[in-house]
């Protein structure tokens, strides 16, 4: 194969690539002349995908479950399609890496595979958060840059999320469970029979936070917002929040996997975990299951949407004041 023109791949940054994602329509992007090599974003399906000339060859992605490749006749060129699934910077950036394999004069084949290889090695050596917990992190980091307000050194002891205790706050009289979720009724996941099962001599409040994907508001905040507003308001403990970032799975190298935008849904809901509150608790469990210790890996949803909110415990009665400005849903300010 005769080596390319040596043009640059036309680089495109994050915020352009999440603008365009959230476009209502198709956007095609140019990524260089020579050889042709096309961006199509599909934002419905959440993919993008690859248009480049037929070669010699084709790669083989049998293995992979969310790339494929195939011949489209009437343009005569190769479409690979990829599945961005919430990472959609990262995957773009693997599209650019096959592109500039292309322009060192690699068949598509060959290109395909060595951007494989060095994303294969590159997931090896650090492993992104999942989306779950992404979301759940946001609903976190929203109140600790609250609690930081009256005293970081506090709002630092008070948040146990990254020690994985049972709950993600304890506080003078009370512990609190944080849950987020981007649906649009207030359903949580719950990943364990015991997550809301109370501390014994110990209240235990819910906290629900919704979110939606921000589009173009003013008010919007991504994950890389609120950590950089959570250190700059825990001042000289800023470093030990970074070393619970870490113990969480977080990466400086990785923050522009973390660039998506939000807005608040609804305001955030507190609800105490008691008899009315619809949850499983493991005390319960192995009165009513027959070797209930043999089970594993109990988890499931609760949709609290029914509940009646109950009045804020202090020290959290100014939270809803406080995240006023990420409200971006309809009935924010309800």
């Amino acid at each position: 194969m005769i080596p390319s023109s040596p043009e640059a791949v036309r680089r495109l940054d994050p915020e352009t690539i999440e603008r365009y994602f959230k476009s209502t329509n198709t956007v095609v992007h140019l990524l260089c002349q020579v050889p042709r090599c096309e961006l199509r974003i599909e934002p419905s399906a959440g993919s993008l995908e690859l248009r480049v000339p037929k070669d010699a060859s084709i790669p083989d992605l049998n293995p992979f479950e969310n790339i494929d490749v195939e011949y489209l006749a009437d343009q005569d060129c190769y479409s690979l399609r990829l599945a961005a699934d919430g990472m959609h910077y990262a995957a773009y950036s693997f599209i650019a890496k096959i592109v500039e394999e292309l322009q060192q004069g690699h068949y598509f084949s060959v290109a395909v595979s060595r951007s494989i290889n060095e994303y294969e090695m590159l997931l090896q050596s650090r492993q992104l958060l999942t989306l779950e917990k992404q979301t759940g992190l946001l609903g976190e980091l929203l109140l600790l840059t609250y609690l930081c307000s009256a005293d970081p050194a506090s709002a630092l002891t008070a948040w146990l999320g990254p020690e994985a205790e049972q709950h993600d706050f304890a506080f003078d009289s009370f512990d609190l469970e944080v849950k987020t979720t981007n649906s649009e009724r207030r359903s949580h996941r719950i990943g364990s029979a015991t997550q809301l099962q109370p501390t014994p001599n110990r209240q235990l409040w819910f906290m629900s936070v919704q979110i939606t994907a921000a589009g173009e508001a003013d008010n919007a905040f991504s994950l890389v917002d609120l950590v950089a507003k959570a250190r700059e308001a825990l001042g000289p403990y800023a470093q030990q929040f970074n070393e619970y970032l870490g113990r969480l799975g977080w990466r400086e190298t990785d923050i522009e996997s973390y660039r998506n935008s939000y807005v608040l849904r609804s305001h955030p809901a507190f609800f105490q975990v008691d008899e009315h509150f619809p949850s499983l608790q493991d005390s319960a469990l192995r009165l009513a299951i027959p070797h209930y210790e043999h089970l594993s890996d109990v988890s499931y949803r609760t949709d609290v949407s029914h509940l009646r909110e109950d009045e804020i415990p202090n020290p959290l009665s100014g939270f809803a004041a406080y995240t006023s400005s990420y409200y971006g849903g309809p009935d924010a300010h309800s």
